[in-house]
């Protein structure tokens, strides 16, 4: 092999990017590559793919399984369980994994001329949502670096990568919609939040100012979800969201709204029952995010259930997009 065609990744986390407590810094060199002026200047998928994963085959699009990132570092996520957080973060079921990756498992968003967020897909889930390594790159007179690292599980359609600066930490959000499979169809957009520590995006659970898991730094920006009262009502909660970024917090505005029909009479409209509204901050701490509340959403599904009113199944959502090499040509 040529060895300028040759790449080269290596390993640059030191043990003091472990510990937290610290301001974000983009000095570490968590992995890099070297590649030629025609590569670096047209990148192709497979470029990215070896540089964000481990032991992944250019000729077969292939990445061992389970998957790692170029650290070393399993491609992984956890969201809060029932019996540690008040709100529990969602539970989808994973897909069978492709056989191999092509151009429609990358996300890439410039975010300034040498620097940006990419996000490889190694795995998907029957709610829409996507897990797999990201990335902050730097483009090198050489190559690439790889500033910030991470596992990222998104929802995956019209997909938004940015970075934000919250108080002395910079803050990867990620927006993606999660779409019915029906006719007509309707999307919903949800955001992760995932700080970047010493090289690292964490995705940390939002806790309240004594350490309590409030939930998942996931926020719907819009939502619906629909429950069958004791006197045979249907009740539906319909969710509004915001996120704003301001130097030192991030608000998060709510706005829910509930409404009544009765599915003996379908022709009868649905009538509204009550609107709320609620804004609530969150602090990017040393190492932890800290809310000043509970979401809206949360405390108002908790009050129906507590009353009797039983969740109903959500639309299911449209099926991932065929591998490329599946897809038939006209």
């Amino acid at each position: 092999m040529d060895p300028s065609n040759q790449r080269l990744l290596a390993v640059a986390c030191a043990v003091s990017s472990l510990l937290t407590g610290c301001a974000t810094v983009r000095s570490p060199q968590v992995c890099r590559t070297e590649v030629t002026p025609q590569e670096r200047s047209f990148a192709t998928p497979n470029t990215w793919f070896s540089l964000l994963l481990h032991g992944f085959n250019e000729e077969r699009g292939t990445v061992p399984r389970p998957p790692m990132d170029c650290s070393g570092a399993p491609v992984a996520w956890e969201e809060p369980s029932a019996d540690e957080c008040r709100a529990p973060g969602l539970q989808p079921t994973p897909l069978p994994p492709k056989e191999r990756l092509t151009e429609e498992d990358l996300i890439m968003e410039t975010i300034q001329a040498n620097e940006r967020l990419v996000w490889v897909i190694t795995r998907r889930f029957n709610n829409g949502e996507g897990l797999g390594p990201v990335a902050l790159v730097e483009t090198t007179p050489k190559g690439f670096i790889v500033r910030g690292l991470g596992s990222l599980r998104g929802m995956t359609q019209n997909v938004r990568l940015r970075i934000e600066h919250v108080g002395a930490t910079d803050v990867l959000v990620a927006e993606g919609d999660s779409c019915t499979d029906e006719a007509p169809q309707v999307c919903r957009r949800a955001a992760r939040i995932l700080p970047l520590r010493n090289g690292r995006f964490f995705s940390e659970a939002v806790s309240d100012s004594e350490g309590a898991c409030l939930g998942a730094a996931w926020f719907p920006l819009s939502r619906e979800q629909f429950f069958e009262l004791p006197n045979g009502l249907r009740r539906k909660f319909e969710l509004t969201s915001t996120l704003t970024f301001k130097a030192d917090s991030i608000s998060v505005q709510e706005q829910v709204a509930v409404s009544d029909s009765d599915p003996r009479q379908p022709i009868v409209p649905e009538r509204l029952y009550r609107r709320a509204q609620h804004e609530r901050q969150l602090k990017v701490e040393d190492n932890v995010l800290v809310g000043s509340a509970p979401s809206l959403w949360v405390r108002m599904v908790e009050q129906q259930e507590l009353a009797g009113a039983k969740p109903l199944p959500d639309k299911p959502t449209a099926a991932p997009p065929a591998p490329m090499e599946a897809r038939s040509i006209p």
